[in-house]
Parts: C-alpha cells; sequence; structure tokens
C-alpha cells in the first residue's frame, strides 16, 4: 500500500506541476515585429512640393575616398557637436535622408537606428515648449509612431519617431495638425489609399523613372513660372520637372588617374517632341553658361573630366558629365561653409 500511496502522491505532484505550467504561469509574450516602412521618399507628400532631395549617405560614404572631401565641407567637430546635441545622430551614417520643401514647412526623414528616449529628450531641449504629445500608433519601442509637437525660435516644430526605424521632423511658421508630417504617418499607416507619394505621381514619377536609382537624387518639380521660369534659357517655361543624380564613378581606365570622381545627370523633362534637338542644343548652352560662372568654377564644373554628354528624346533632354570631387567638395565649402556652420550648429 505504501508505494500505492507514494505513487499517487507522485501523481498528484505531477498533475500540480502541469497545471501551473499550462493555466498559472502566463504565456510568453510574442517578439514584437519592427515597424514595417517603404523607403522614406516613399512617405513625402505630392502636394504643394517645390523640392525633393533623396539621399543614402552610408552607401555613398561606403567609397572610403569620398569621406575625407565630405569631412572637408562638413569638418568633423561640427559633425561630432551635431550628434551631441541631436541624439546621437550622425548624418553620415544614416541609411536614408529626405528633405522635402513647401512653400511654409520643410520635412526631414530620416533612417537608421534611434533610441526613442534620447530623441524624445533632444527634441525638448531643442525646444521652447512642447505642446503636444500624441501616440498615433500604438505599440511597443520597435513597432509605434509618436508624435510631438512644440516652439522654437520663431517657428513651430513637429516631429515623429516611427519605432526605432525612422524619425521626422517638420518645420513651419503657422502651427498645423495636417501638414506634410502628418501626411507621412498616414502613408506609413497605410490609410491614404487614394492618394500616391511624390515620386508616384506627375511630373516626378516620370523623372524618377527616367533618372533611374541613385544614392543622391535632387528633384524639382514643375510648372515653373515668374522668375524660375526664365532659368535654363528660358526652357524651365515649358519643363515639368528637373531631375539630378549623383553617383561615385570607380571606373579606373587609367591607372595614373587617381582622382575622385563622381557622375552627375541632369534630366529636363517636357513635351520637346520634334523640337527635342534644338531644345537639347539651348539646354546643353545654358548649362555651360552656369559651369563657367563664378560659382561654377570654383567648383570646377567648367572642366569636367569627362562630357557633358548631351542625349535627347521626345520627352527628356539629358546631360552627363564626370566630375572631379575634390574640386566639388573645396568649392562647396568655399561658398557656403557659413551657411553648413549654421545649419549643424
Amino acid at each position: 500500500m505504501n508505494w500505492l500511496v507514494r505513487s499517487w502522491r507522485e501523481a498528484r505532484r505531477t498533475i500540480c506541476l502541469f497545471g501551473l505550467v499550462s493555466c498559472g504561469s502566463p504565456a510568453t509574450p510574442p517578439a514584437e515585429r519592427p515597424i514595417e516602412l517603404p523607403p522614406l521618399v516613399g512617405l513625402v507628400p505630392a502636394a504643394g512640393l517645390d523640392s525633393l532631395v533623396d539621399a543614402r549617405p552610408r552607401e555613398l560614404l561606403a567609397h572610403p575616398e569620398l569621406l575625407p572631401l565630405v569631412t572637408q565641407v562638413i569638418p568633423e567637430s561640427q559633425l561630432r557637436t551635431f550628434a551631441n546635441r541631436h541624439a546621437g545622430v550622425d548624418p553620415l551614417k544614416l541609411e536614408e535622408l529626405t528633405v522635402a520643401s513647401y512653400a511654409k514647412s520643410t520635412l526631414y526623414l530620416a533612417s537608421g537606428d534611434f533610441d526613442g528616449a534620447r530623441v524624445e529628450q533632444a527634441f525638448h531641449e531643442r525646444t521652447l515648449a512642447v505642446t503636444g504629445r500624441f501616440i498615433d500608433k500604438p505599440g511597443g519601442p520597435l513597432s509605434s509612431i509618436t508624435r510631438f509637437e512644440g516652439d522654437a525660435a520663431g517657428d513651430h516644430v513637429a516631429m515623429a519617431t516611427f519605432g526605432r526605424r525612422a524619425v521626422a521632423i517638420e518645420s513651419h511658421a503657422v502651427p498645423s495638425r495636417v501638414g506634410p508630417l502628418r501626411v507621412s504617418e498616414l502613408f506609413a499607416l497605410h490609410k491614404l489609399q487614394r492618394s500616391h507619394p511624390a515620386l508616384e505621381t506627375a511630373p516626378l514619377d516620370a523623372a524618377s523613372a527616367a533618372l533611374g536609382d541613385a544614392p543622391v537624387r535632387i528633384f524639382f518639380p514643375g510648372p515653373f513660372e515668374g522668375e524660375s521660369a526664365k532659368g535654363l534659357a528660358g526652357l524651365l517655361r515649358a519643363a515639368t520637372a528637373v531631375a539630378i543624380a549623383v553617383r561615385f564613378d570607380d571606373e579606373r581606365s587609367d591607372p595614373n588617374d587617381q582622382r575622385t570622381k563622381l557622375d552627375v545627370t541632369i534630366d529636363l523633362l517636357g513635351a520637346w517632341n520634334d523640337d527635342a534637338p534644338s531644345a537639347g542644343q539651348r539646354f546643353a548652352a545654358a548649362v555651360e553658361s552656369i559651369s563657367r560662372s563664378d560659382l561654377g568654377r570654383l567648383c570646377g564644373l567648367h572642366e569636367p573630366i569627362r562630357g557633358p554628354i548631351l542625349k535627347t528624346s521626345p520627352t527628356v533632354l539629358s546631360l552627363f558629365a564626370v566630375i572631379d570631387a575634390a574640386k566639388l567638395a573645396s568649392g562647396a565649402r568655399a561658398a557656403t561653409g557659413s551657411q553648413i556652420d549654421e545649419i549643424m550648429k
């Protein structure tokens, strides 16, 4: 009988143990999934857009030859100061950096790996007063979308964090709950099924397709009016968009040529049709005039390593050239050094 009693006690203990495991102990929560986002340029609203810069700094600077030239334009001390004042963010290590300008606001989008608490603290430190904090998508530190609003130096500033994946900042003169940043959030939440971002909306959809992929792309959508319409020998009056691409050139056809080179493409889109050849010649002459201006000479644009090469079609006038990156960096620092110093504070 003793063995029966002992067996019963062991069985009861085992049953209780299974009961604790299956019923009494909390289930292990599922691992949090990071927020899924498209390329950040896919969050840029099209309405009212004046210009768009889309860059992938980390990809471009994977070419070590370019890093000394970048730090020539933006000294390392300023990069460290910027990081110390902006939650440790190093602009050169960002996966993506997108800047979209509108008539009354500017939208900045950056992707990398961000510490949400540090970013929020930096927002508090850089604003005079925080006027709102909103959880637009509940979740954990990897999946939530949190928005902040505040006032700073005469501007109203809004910021949103997309988990740890991305940060968006909008600055504008008048507080707005439906500005570009709010629209970017709605794109991220897939709540704008009938609207499309800038590069999927005319005229920049065609401009993006013609330009192709590049680590640095710059877009200006038309129509161009007023003084701007007089640009490029008056061709902007008929243009629908301007698009510029910058790519690293690693071609080494001459082993003695150790210069760091950049490929630059400028596309001018419009309904050129049968006038494309003559419009292309005017386009090339206008760009040549710009390259021989004081700024163009300062940046070495008047002496390209190769090109410019003109290609025309009924819808696109395209100029391609290879330029000396060192001359460009030197000229950019000389021409815009004080402005860059102010931005990096």
